[in-house]
């Protein structure tokens, strides 16, 4: 049987090639890696939506129906309202708060570059960077626009990975806290005694400007 025919986009690590016209390999590279962080921390996110209701004996599949029929924004609300309202001690009250707050700023971030388009740089701009363009809201025809290095992109890579590291931490805390050191699963018994981490600075918003 003849092998299929291998084409440039196999081996060629400059691809997507000029004419897809979505900006340089790296910044869409990238990009890429941001998209599959906040997927990543999403998971981790919503590892919290159950741990104060099994404490109050409720049922597994129920716990998941309800929480899965809510919207992205009312998934982090009731994450938000169960530690408030069962959550006896303060620190793990604010280190939730505190996480919500940083993912939505990812999420944000994801969501602003993933619903744009590029903006050719040969309409005047620097090829160094990577021009956007998108709707200044679902209800507007008007256009913003971003203008984002490669540096700048892949420090947002950095917080998202930054905050799944700190969603991992405050997980572990709070399957470890309590328990004596031989009850622990073997796995976490090496983090049990790390403390609650401090919480984190909510980096600010990625914003549109009316002109290129």
């Amino acid at each position: 049987m003849a092998k299929p025919e291998r084409t440039t986009t196999d081996t060629d690590d400059n691809w997507p090639s000029p004419e897809y016209e979505v900006g340089q390999h790296n910044h869409v590279h990238a990009i890429g890696v941001i998209s599959l962080l906040t997927a990543q921390f999403e998971r981790s996110i919503d590892g919290f939506h159950a741990h104060h209701w099994r404490d109050q004996n409720a049922p597994y599949d129920l716990i998941d129906l309800y929480y899965y029929s809510l919207n992205e924004e009312k998934r982090l609300e009731a994450i938000r309202i169960a530690f408030e309202r069962f959550e006896r001690d303060p620190a793990v009250r604010e280190a939730i708060e505190n996480l919500v707050a940083y993912f939505k700023w990812c999420r944000d971030a994801r969501n602003n570059l993933l619903h744009a388009e590029h903006y050719p740089a040969s309409f005047g701009g620097d090829p160094a960077f990577l021009y956007l363009i998108k709707r200044t809201g679902k209800q507007s025809s008007k256009s913003g626009y971003m203008k984002l290095s490669l540096a700048y992109l892949r420090s947002i890579a950095g917080k998202m990975r930054a905050g799944i590291i700190q969603s991992a931490r405050i997980s572990i805390y709070l399957r470890t806290r309590g328990f004596p050191r031989e009850k622990i699963d073997r796995q976490l018994q090496a983090y049990a005694s790390d403390p609650l981490p401090a919480p984190m600075k909510v980096p600010k918003p990625l914003r549109l400007t009316l002109t290129p």
